[in-house]
């Protein structure tokens, strides 16, 4: 793909950049009207650590989520810029803003690095391509979403000083910086050290130069990308003991199944990223079960997911005597989404948008260097044109999904029906107006979709509380603690429920293990003290 009237020579890399940056901005500057949606409420809204924070350092040990919804997450970066907005102003409309800044210096950053390992042309064609891909809107029009936009920033700001540093060592320092930020704002950048030796070993194939060559001229590169994971993982052991790379539990399907299996099982799943990265047209707010389901039989889509990726791999190869940028696309889309494949580690999250933030740029790379292999100069500026224009205009119709809180219900509901998710939110609106049964079988059958998920459960339980239902309350509340036993909310509910349903013994039993769990959670020992205190126990303090 080339731009009319444009040559190799004329062009700029920082032209390149300058354009993808301003495509970027262009497309997603109306979220800035948007408000704070989902979970923008609990890690940035209603989290008085960001507003006022008593200390920096009280921030920068924080984790990610607040910790009665299990915090396991250790992203500094992400948080600390939050509570620097706060400084500024309050007004979602800022924290949007400052997203938009964000989208477009990563666009205009990767725009570079396509510059540098290839050429201007392809730099400009994946840096606009990338800038308006609709699968970005989730990332960018959501706050909570920085930590994808923080994440990529400190990836290519670590690559341009990979690429750099050939010509001068103090680009070594950005390398360093980059992988910091990059590390601090999602553990996901644990991948960069892969990325930077397959962005080097690439340009150095391209140049004539033997592999070999090559990844000599690469380690000293992807020592310096490592070093800051390094003692990110280090540090986050001291100051967040049991960190993980994931909040939650795991999404049915997926518990105990060894590495090939999650891999077999995952196999139709990703037929959904490649549709997702090549052909957006259809976006969801949700790809939870059942709307996606892990299945470990032998089915059509997963032959047929085989097939397409060998394919693929195949005629990247094939490709190489003209040009080695579809290869090497290739391998960044699996290296980048691996974290999130569950294959390598299981998480909650089956598929979601923002998660292939970082992946589309190697699959706009991809598609933009076949497209230059293989179709002619004049063909190649209308396609261009068209995917600009065709991406734009579907990101824009998007964005409205994250305004507030009711247009993104009413998104989830319409795109995925089927989702517990929907399943869930549909309950709650029937429990809201005084439809018992339907709000009743509608969380069940959340309960059945996603079944070791504990939000639903916790949900159904507090509706038998208001109810008077103390024993199947207890049920889904001891439920609830054995999918995720790190939430305090079934924690401080168990113990008052058992007690008023009679069950006098395990109250105590499990108020004392509450406040073991939670010393320093005020709630945990309200609900605690009222047990023991009724049961004549030693009250415990918070």
């Amino acid at each position: 793909m080339t731009v009319p009237g444009r040559s190799t020579a004329r062009l700029l890399p920082w032209h390149a950049a300058a354009i993808a940056g301003l495509a970027a901005a262009l497309v997603s500057a109306p979220s800035i009207r948007n408000g704070f949606v989902r979970d923008d409420h609990w890690v940035v809204e209603q989290r008085p650590l960001l507003r006022y924070p008593p200390s920096i350092a009280a921030v920068l040990a924080a984790p990610f989520w607040p910790p009665s919804f299990g915090g396991r997450l250790w992203r500094p970066a992400v948080l600390a810029s939050f509570a620097l907005d706060y400084r500024v102003s309050a007004n979602p409309s800022w924290f949007h803003f400052v997203n938009v800044v964000w989208a477009a210096l990563v666009a205009a950053a990767l725009a570079l690095v396509a510059s540098l390992v290839a050429d201007q042309r392809i730099g400009l064609a994946t840096g606009l391509l990338f800038a308006v891909h609709p699968v970005h809107v989730e990332a960018v029009a959501n706050v909570v979403g920085r930590a994808e936009l923080l994440a990529a920033a400190g990836y290519a700001l670590a690559l341009i000083g990979a690429l750099r540093a050939e010509r001068n060592r103090g680009w070594l320092a950005g390398l360093v910086l980059g992988s910091a930020l990059g590390i601090a704002s999602k553990e996901h950048a644990a991948t960069l050290p892969a990325a930077v030796l397959l962005l080097v070993l690439g340009r150095g194939i391209t140049r004539g130069e033997s592999w070999r060559t090559s990844v000599r001229s690469a380690w000293p590169l992807v020592a310096g990308a490592t070093l800051p994971i390094v003692a990110y993982f280090g540090v986050r052991s001291l100051v967040l003991p049991g960190g993980a790379f994931a909040s939650g539990g795991l999404a049915p399907g997926l518990g105990g199944l060894s590495l090939i299996g999650r891999a077999w099982g995952m196999a139709p799943l990703s037929l959904v990223w490649l549709r997702l990265l090549v052909a957006p047209a259809h976006l969801s707010a949700d790809y939870s079960p059942a709307f996606a389901t892990v299945s470990t039989a032998i089915t059509p889509w997963h032959l047929a997911a085989i097939a397409i990726w060998l394919a693929l791999a195949w005629g990247a190869w094939r490709l190489r005597h003209r040009t080695w940028w579809p290869l090497v696309g290739l391998g960044w889309v699996v290296i980048t989404i691996a974290p999130v494949s569950n294959v390598l580690v299981p998480t909650e999250l089956l598929v979601a948008e923002r998660t292939l933030y970082l992946p589309s740029w190697g699959a706009m790379l991809a598609i933009v260097a076949t497209v230059s292999a293989l179709v002619p100069s004049g063909v190649r500026q209308t396609l261009l044109a068209i995917a600009v224009i065709g991406g734009a205009w579907r990101s824009l119709t998007r964005i409205p999904v994250w305004r507030d809180e009711q247009s993104n219900i009413e998104a989830l509901k319409r795109d995925a029906p089927n989702s517990y998710r929907s399943l869930w939110q549909e309950g709650r609106e029937a429990f809201d107006a005084g439809h018992w049964g339907s709000g009743e079988r509608l969380l069940r059958e959340a309960i059945v979709a996603a079944p070791q998920i504990p939000g639903p459960k916790e949900d159904l339980a507090w509706r038998y509380i208001t109810a008077g239902y103390w024993r199947p309350a207890a049920d889904l509340l001891a439920g609830a603690i054995a999918d995720d036993s790190s939430r305090s909310r079934p924690w401080i509910e168990l113990p008052l429920v058992l007690l008023t349903a009679g069950d006098t013994a395990r109250a105590v039993a499990i108020a004392q293990a509450a406040v073991a769990r939670f010393p320093g959670d005020s709630a945990v020992a309200r609900s605690a003290g009222a047990v023991l205190g009724a049961s004549n126990q030693a009250t415990p303090r918070p």
